[in-house]
């Protein structure tokens, strides 16, 4: 293996994303279905990075990783095929080897290397035991067959990465300017993609914001997610807030049919000049204004979401913001984390009055959900009136 393709091997692995990442069950259910079909007392789906062997999953060993020097796995990735070792202490190369003199004594080693999605080989599927012993030619081809489910799983990993990098930037990049107005956002989704969006552009001399939640998670919400973004962007170009949705509604309703999905879609228009809002609450239910005397004051929502709305137009509703107003907008993720909506907008207050911006809000309320993988995707948009 050259310089260049070392480079290239190790650029491969890091996209992957996969280095040390948290146990995973698709991944356990390889090695634990291996160590029985070879009766094994080992077995190891091993990734080698710039100086270490790292197992994604492990069965028998005491040790999630070890310097790459000593892996046999380093000479498993040397080459397209199976690299096998039937006696260890027989072996010039490895009789020396501290896996081999120490715990966990290995004396056979049978390794099949992965390669990711653009080919370069990353790690293997190995096969261990503290006894010598001799392998067939079915074996090997089993093997093949298990290194063949692991690579799919880390080609999914690698479309997963390369959709959350699309979706990520479908959303909004940066706050538009709105004089008198403080604008802020945040999406994160349940898993690598979501069915959750939120977006904010410019109509003429207003500006439009909205927040979608489909039904789900994954890539089939996110494709969904992407087709309300795409349609109603369109029809809101030259329809008002109403028209734009009824339209978005119409086109949409037998695609969410045959798919039998849904979307709640908060969306709501602001002018600047007037300080008024019109809006129309398909299904989302969960906008609120706060107000500066601490009161809550929950937006009209009573249309259907789409897809589940069978033709029934949708209505305009309309409210005026007044100075220190915060027009603010979650999906129903965020209710994950309490017992009861009052709790929930208690929270959202209590937190605008401990921060200065509506950036600050927004940043608070994802903290208040914390660095766990949420249940549910979570977004949350806030709109706040200066002056």
């Amino acid at each position: 293996m050259t310089a260049q393709d070392e480079l290239e091997r190790l650029d491969a692995l890091h996209q992957l994303e996969i280095l040390d990442t948290p146990r995973e069950e698709r991944f356990d259910r390889v090695v634990r279905l291996a160590q029985r079909l070879f009766d094994v007392p080992m077995v190891a789906i091993s990734l080698l990075d710039e100086g270490r062997q790292w197992h994604k999953a492990n069965v028998g060993l005491g040790y999630r990783e070890t310097p790459r020097t000593e892996a046999f796995c380093n000479r498993t990735i040397q080459s397209s095929g199976p690299f096998v070792v039937t006696d260890a202490t027989q072996d010039p190369v490895y009789r020396d080897n501290p896996l081999v003199i120490d715990k966990p004594s290995v004396r056979f080693y049978a390794g099949q290397p992965l390669a990711a999605p653009g080919g370069q080989l990353v790690g293997t599927l190995c096969i261990l035991d503290d006894k010598p012993r001799q392998v067939t030619t079915q074996e090997l081809a089993l093997l093949r067959d298990l290194a063949d489910w692991v690579e799919k799983e880390l080609a999914i990993d690698q479309e997963l990465l390369r959709a959350s990098e699309v979706q990520r930037r479908l959303l909004p990049r940066s706050a538009p300017a709105v004089p008198g107005y403080e604008v802020a956002g945040r999406c994160r989704p349940a898993r690598q993609v979501g069915g959750d969006f939120f977006d904010w552009y410019a109509v003429g001399d207003q500006l439009q914001l909205v927040v979608c939640d489909v039904m789900g998670k994954g890539v089939a919400a996110a494709i969904i997610g992407a087709s309300v973004r795409a349609l109603l962007r369109g029809a809101s170009r030259f329809n008002d807030v109403g028209e734009a949705m009824n339209r978005t509604a119409f086109t949409l309703e037998q695609d969410l049919l045959e798919t039998s999905s849904f979307a709640t879609l908060f969306c709501a228009r602001l002018d600047p000049a007037s300080h008024h809002v019109s809006y129309v609450d398909a299904g989302h239910g969960l906008n609120v204004v706060l107000e500066p005397s601490g009161s809550v004051r929950r937006l009209v929502s009573d249309g259907l979401p789409l897809g589940a709305s069978f033709g029934e137009p949708l209505t305009v509703h309309h409210h005026a913001l007044a100075p220190g107003d915060t027009l603010l907008s979650v999906s129903d993720g965020f209710l994950d984390f309490f017992p009861d909506l009052r709790s929930a907008l208690r929270t959202a207050q209590d937190l605008r009055r401990q921060t200065r911006s509506v950036e600050e809000l927004v940043a608070a309320m994802d903290a208040f959900v914390g660095s766990a993988q949420p249940p549910d995707d979570i977004t949350v948009v806030a709109v706040h009136r200066s002056g």
